[in-house]
């Protein structure tokens, strides 16, 4: 088919365990999950629900205990750590809740980064660099250094790195969550600008309201991972298991229970 969406990541039944002395933690149960190209998708989950495990392994920061892994047309489970550190700088453009950026540089200088690893050559680097920061809107801060900018043009910044590659991917781990609540507002209109123009995003989020932003929104609890039809089938808002029988408890019922972690 012609018109047919390309899926640009696809994992199946992927499983993550960490040693712990002589027995194992699983982190991820059989997660199965696919994000197409063009998409904009939130992974939304609370603290401990194995969020950031399975961003590190989507972002090649960290890889499965077994199952599957396709990004790009790649095989992820099958590279060695430098195939890995590969794909992520040509691949993923990472965007910190912390912004990470480099204190002693400059904003051209920080978004360059990524370009230097990739042997791109300096007036190249330079000119793709501006072009970004201009289209963040921080044209006239370009050599400023991050404690010279707010908290959401340093995000800015760090958003203007994470695309300067190009990357099939655009991974942001909580990019409001140090921003007060109009800027917050402002990056995410920023994610959807660049959406809408053909950038592929995954957001990690724990808050329900920014994570309704996106066109999908994937559910992670305890480790599995849940369609928004599924969750709503399974769990109540406070992520409480219905029971087959039981009516919609009220908002003080799902409170007992949640303050009884029920």
């Amino acid at each position: 088919m012609l018109n047919a969406k390309k899926v640009l990541l696809s994992m199946k039944n992927i499983n993550k365990s960490y040693p712990m002395g002589d027995s194992s933690l699983q982190v991820l149960f059989d997660v199965n999950f696919e994000v197409y190209q063009r998409e904009f998708v939130s992974i939304l989950g609370p603290s401990g629900s194995g969020k950031s495990t399975l961003m590190n392994i989507i972002g090649c920061l960290d890889v499965a205990s077994s199952g599957t892994y396709i990004l790009n047309g790649k095989d992820i489970s099958k590279l060695k750590d430098k195939e890995l550190a590969s794909v992520r700088n040509r691949d993923i453009g990472f965007v910190f809740q912390s912004f990470q950026l480099l204190p002693r540089m400059s904003s051209i200088d920080n978004v360059v980064l990524p370009l230097i690893y990739a042997k791109v050559p300096a007036k190249e680097r330079k000119q793709r660099a501006m072009v970004l920061l201009n289209k963040v809107g921080l044209g006239d801060k370009v050599m400023n250094k991050p404690k010279q900018l707010s908290g959401g043009q340093q995000q800015r910044v760090a958003i203007a790195r994470a695309m300067v590659t190009d990357p099939a991917i655009i991974l942001a781990d909580e990019p409001t969550g140090a921003l007060d609540q109009a800027t917050g507002a402002q990056i995410i209109e920023l994610f959807k600008q660049l959406n809408s123009e053909g950038k592929t995003i995954i957001m990690i989020t724990h808050d329900p309201k920014i994570a309704r932003q996106a066109g999908r929104i994937v559910h992670i609890l305890d480790g599995r991972i849940y369609s928004q039809e599924e969750y709503e089938r399974i769990y109540d808002e406070d992520g409480v298991k219905w029971t087959e029988r039981e009516e919609r408890p009220t908002i003080k019922e799902r409170r007992r229970r949640r303050l009884a972690n029920v």
